[in-house]
């Protein structure tokens, strides 16, 4: 449950959108899956409280597809719309 998870309310809005958004495994699919970008919230907090833009965040989360995932590269363009949500949170 969200509300038992040790994420403040941006962890909790990020972990939203990656799950409902960005979710290259397919995770919101599974209820047991829920958490499986959790290890990724705090990073992504630390970018959008430090004035990351659309560009980094883009890259970084490619490059989790890339590495993390060993997603074959699949360009950036679908990310365009995860990172503007990302880069909104941080007001």
């Amino acid at each position: 449950m969200a509300d038992q998870l040790p994420f403040d309310a941006l962890g909790l809005a990020i972990r939203r959108i990656l799950l409902e958004d960005w979710d290259p495994h397919n995770a919101a699919r599974v209820p047991e899956a829920s958490g499986a970008y959790d290890a990724f919230v705090a990073p992504l907090a630390a970018m959008i409280r430090a004035g990351a833009g659309e560009e980094a965040i883009i890259d970084w989360l490619h490059e989790r597809e890339r590495e993390t995932m060993c997603f074959p590269s699949l360009g950036t363009q679908r990310l365009v719309r995860v990172a503007r949500k990302l880069v909104a949170l941080g007001g």
